[in-house]
């Protein structure tokens, strides 16, 4: 069923809780604001992402891309795995109070979006954390041989900053777990977190959580 978009008319305040410094691919730093809250244009602009990841895919097919080579190259470069999300969808679902929606910008827009649920009972401490439902980068600035990356490290930011905020605001413990879609585990293994697998779902998903001592390692950014 098409979902139409005119109820996000009601999603307009939002408000900065964190500003820093992100690198584009010069290597160059770039001032970004953490924005909190529901808001109709980040929202569009984020559905509006599937757009460019169309196009990388069009344009690679129609340089006469070898076949039996052109799917494995296409996985192995493009995130295909979260193309399909409807950010519009979402709002229409993930807006009650449980959930905060985050977005970082630069001058250019929206560069990465994260949706949180609290509280969440966590699988390694007796504390409750929270729970990254979705998380997402810009299309154009993960890694790819298929078209230019701007910016670096646009995840890694965005959970650090959230989990301040969860820290410092909400008075939450260290940690937070989520659901891997199978091309991010090993992102979410680099930073520190932990597969229980006995939580996975449909070989499909896979249970990652960030324990107290490998968080506050990541925030220090450090090596886990």
């Amino acid at each position: 069923m098409r979902i139409g978009n005119e109820f996000l008319d009601i999603y307009s305040t939002t408000k900065v809780i964190s500003n820093g410094f992100i690198s584009n691919i010069s290597g160059e730093n770039v001032p970004y604001v953490l924005e909190l809250g529901l808001n109709k244009s980040s929202i569009l602009e984020c559905n509006s992402w599937n757009d460019f990841t169309t196009n990388v895919i069009m344009s690679y097919i129609m340089e006469d891309a070898p076949i039996n080579d052109s799917r494995i190259i296409l996985q192995e470069n493009i995130m295909l795995e979260d193309k399909h999300w409807n950010w519009i969808w979402k709002a229409s679902h993930y807006n009650s109070s449980e959930y905060n929606w985050f977005f970082l910008k630069t001058q250019e827009g929206v560069q990465g979006v994260c949706i949180t649920f609290h509280p969440k009972e966590s699988k390694l401490q007796k504390v409750d954390i929270f729970y990254i439902e979705f998380i997402s980068s810009a299309p154009w600035n993960r890694k790819s041989t298929l078209h230019d990356q701007q910016y670096k490290g646009i995840g890694t930011e965005i959970i650090k900053q959230v989990q301040y905020y969860f820290l410092k605001k909400l008075n939450y413990c260290h940690g937070f777990s989520l659901l891997s879609l199978p091309q991010a585990r090993k992102f979410y293994e680099k930073i520190g977190m932990i597969n229980i697998s006995k939580y996975d779902e449909d070989k499909r998903l896979f249970f990652y959580e960030m324990s107290k001592e490998n968080a506050i390692l990541f925030l220090e950014g450090k090596n886990v």
